[in-house]
């Protein structure tokens, strides 16, 4: 049965009641949020596909450096897909990112699978390979998730697979015309891909595919221009909240998640330097930072993103969405401009609100602004 976010506003920008959305629903809203995203990624608050097709080697390779969470270096790996709820989304994430219109009809296309991180790790010998003819029985355990598990309790292999077909050195695999060529005396289907209707097949390491990261930070970006009240309608509608960041460790993550998904606006030496307070000391990297260049262009709205704090209740008692307060100590103002609650405006005859919503710059201070102005944003997936 579907489920839908239901909304009770009291005053601008809290929020006091919300149900959980479908999964279809809150993928749908993702969609929304991150179509105009520039480096092929679609981020989610568990999965991040990336639709550029590469092999296997190198897609784990980038998954081991993907790590934004700022309170942890640990490294990332290929998704693990080990229930059917997962599994489900990984291919309405697929789906929605690739859609089926878009791809070649033959079943082994390469932009048909994504890579995920089971490998067969046992039982890999040429012995071994040889009995495989006689269709010795699958078994989960020598298939193995990054964490050392096996898929014993979920697994959805398409039908006859895997059937570990070997391949000599210099042919294809299949006979579509981007399929790659073995390149070792002997290659060996001991890795996994799903396609676009969830089913996995035992594949080549040298094929070229997408691919899939857990994703264990905090923050999705949006490169849709937006003002701060349809942001928030829009983190809403994907089942997440306008961000708040609580203490400078969050701070740094959420600019990172914004440096990654946006791309770095130039000024990200510059913290601090705004404004030449007591404790700048200004050095030749940041010479950018107070030139007239600088101080014309670090207002641009896309070095910027809307976050949910907000002092729509009270004059300078920011809080996030949550009614939590927003400031903490040490909280990254920009100099001068952060915090300085500009008085409302007429526009055409109406009265527009002051700046109070706040929205954080790509090097990681933030600025009380007119809610009216259209930026990027920052959404949260749900805490705990």
């Amino acid at each position: 049965m579907e489920t839908f976010w239901i909304y009770l506003c009291v005053i601008a920008g809290n929020t006091l009641l919300a149900t959980e959305l479908s999964l279809e629903d809150r993928v749908q809203g993702i969609k929304d949020l991150v179509k105009n995203l520039a480096n092929h990624t679609f981020p989610t608050c568990d999965l991040v596909l990336f639709t550029e097709l590469t092999n296997y080697q190198t897609a784990e390779q980038k998954c081991r450096n993907f790590h934004l969470a700022a309170s942890s270096q640990e490294e990332g790996h290929l998704a693990t897909v080990n229930d059917a709820e997962k599994n489900e989304y990984l291919r309405m994430l697929l789906n929605i990112a690739l859609p089926r219109e878009g791809h070649d009809t033959y079943q082994y296309a390469t932009s048909r699978w994504v890579w995920t991180g089971l490998r067969k790790t046992k039982n890999l010998k040429m012995k071994h390979m040889k009995k495989i003819v006689n269709r010795i029985p699958y078994d989960a355990d020598d298939w193995e998730w990054h964490d050392g598990s096996h898929p014993q309790e979920y697994q959805n292999w398409n039908r006859g697979q895997p059937d570990q077909r070997p391949l000599k050195k210099g042919r294809k695999s299949n006979d579509y015309e981007e399929s790659g060529h073995c390149n070792k005396r002997k290659c060996r289907q001991n890795h996994m891909r799903v396609d676009l209707d969830g089913k996995w097949d035992d594949a080549f390491d040298f094929e070229e595919h997408p691919y899939a990261c857990d994703y264990r930070g905090r923050y999705i970006v949006s490169a849709e221009l937006k003002t701060w009240e349809d942001a928030k309608a829009a983190c809403a509608a994907a089942g997440l909240t306008l961000a708040s960041a609580r203490s400078l460790e969050e701070t740094e993550e959420l600019r990172s998640a914004l440096t990654f998904f946006l791309g770095e606006a130039g000024f990200e030496g510059c913290l601090g330097a705004f404004g030449q307070g007591q404790n700048f000391l200004l050095g030749s990297s940041q010479v950018h930072c107070v030139n007239g260049e600088g101080k014309k262009s670090r207002w641009d709205p896309a070095h910027w993103a809307w976050v949910g704090g907000n002092d729509w209740e009270e004059e300078g008692n920011f809080k996030w969405l949550d009614g939590t307060p927003a400031l903490f100590e040490g909280f990254p103002w920009i100099a001068k401009a952060g915090g300085d609650n500009g008085k409302v405006r007429k526009k055409k005859g109406k009265i527009l609100p002051g700046q109070n919503s706040l929205s954080i710059s790509k090097w990681g201070e933030y600025d009380d602004e007119f809610g009216d102005v259209e930026r990027p944003f920052a959404c949260e997936c749900p805490r705990g």
